[in-house]
């Protein structure tokens, strides 16, 4: 391909991004569903070859974006997320098992049933914070909640993804490769816990010794080797990318440089990942609708009981618990992500981020409203809770 061919394709890509995010916006469509219809209706006009030309920012996507999930976390603000356990947990079981469930006893395929109780389980981190800053609704005692609860299901889902990333090599369920990437992970975590000492003094090295606009060229040399390596090892990439995260020193010069200059670039790739789903994907509407509708309608009534009762047990009362489950319905990136490991998965999950995404998104605008109709009884502001030990 000649390279002002190249040029063209990869210009008309981010444009076609851009128009379909903007005018879509005014429809309150998140980006990321704005991305994945982009993808979709561009499969008839663009050619194959497209995924070459942006081939770095497809792969280089989910490696950015758990690295920058890293960056939030530090080892000891992850152990001190026991406040958050019982209704993470809670989340857990009643999202990621009844959507396994279903998918089992409708089609008798354990690997596909797993991918969709995966896809399932997490509510979109990208839509939801979104959402509460659009709406102003950080201020409100369920925000704190809602937040950590995206963090536990981060965690638990970037696990997932490294057994999930093991079992299903090959196109298939595969019980070696899983205990593979069970071990990877408690290496992993283990290596990284023990490199935090000498990582503090090499970030504090780098801190004084390096120009800051050298930085950007370390951190994604060193992000996207570690990464390579990690796939030529049968590793998981999203979960070194992460624990690379965490080593970052949050109060450091590093830190702020590496939120300043890459966020534009993991944004991109992030872009151009869900672009690239739909695009790439071999999506289909020869599937069991039957399925679909349960595994949509379970979805969401799963997702809104686990919110609630979390809320409950968190210490909030019935009006913050409602309209807390009324605003943690949607499904985004991480359901993408497990889609993309197993191809049958793909169609129905696409479906279901859509609806869940659209369903949910309007939810969130209308469940001040709502909560307040239900439970109409006075109670003043609601202070923050002290949350159960």
């Amino acid at each position: 391909m000649h390279a002002s061919q190249e040029f063209i394709l990869a210009g008309g890509v981010f444009l076609l991004l851009f128009l379909s995010a903007f005018l879509l916006s005014r429809l309150r469509v998140p980006y990321i569903l704005s991305f994945m219809l982009a993808g979709l209706l561009s499969k008839s006009f663009l050619p194959q070859r497209v995924g070459e030309v942006l081939l770095i920012f497809e792969h280089s996507a989910v490696v950015l974006l758990f690295f920058f999930i890293g960056l939030e976390y530090s080892f000891e603000r992850l152990a001190s997320m026991r406040k958050v356990l019982k209704p993470g947990f809670l989340d857990l079981l009643l999202n990621f098992f009844p959507a396994f469930g279903l998918s089992y006893l409708f089609t008798k395929d354990f690997t596909l049933s797993l991918l969709l109780g995966a896809a399932l389980y997490p509510s979109s981190t990208a839509i939801t914070a979104k959402l509460l800053m659009d709406y102003k609704r950080l201020v409100n005692p369920e925000a704190e909640l809602l937040i950590g609860i995206l963090i536990f299901e981060d965690l638990v889902s970037i696990i997932l993804l490294s057994l999930l990333a093991g079992f299903t090599l090959g196109g298939g369920p595969d019980p070696l490769g899983f205990l593979r990437g069970l071990l990877a992970i408690v290496l992993l975590f283990s290596l990284f816990y023990l490199l935090r000492g000498p990582s503090q003094r090499f970030f504090t090295y780098l801190d004084r010794g390096v120009e800051e606009s050298l930085i950007p060229f370390l951190v994604l040399g060193f992000l996207l080797f570690s990464s390579g390596i990690s796939l030529e090892l049968g590793l998981s990439d999203a979960l070194v990318a992460f624990m690379l995260g965490v080593l970052v020193p949050e109060k450091s010069r590093i830190f702020e440089t590496i939120e300043k200059s890459l966020s534009e670039l993991k944004d991109l790739s992030v872009g151009v990942f869900f672009f690239m789903f739909t695009f790439h994907s071999k999506l289909s509407l020869n599937l069991d609708f039957w399925l679909l509708l349960l595994l949509l309608f379970s979805s969401l009534f799963f997702k809104f009981l686990s919110t609630y009762w979390g809320s409950i047990l968190y210490g909030f009362s019935k009006r913050v618990a409602m309209r807390a489950s009324l605003s943690f319905l949607q499904r985004g990136e991480f359901s993408i992500i497990f889609a993309s490991f197993y191809e049958p998965a793909q169609s129905l999950t696409f479906l279901l981020v859509l609806f869940t995404a659209l369903i949910g998104s309007l939810s969130f605008v209308a469940a001040p409203q709502l909560s307040r109709r239900l439970f109409p009884k006075k109670e003043g502001k609601e202070p923050l809770p002290t949350p159960p030990s």
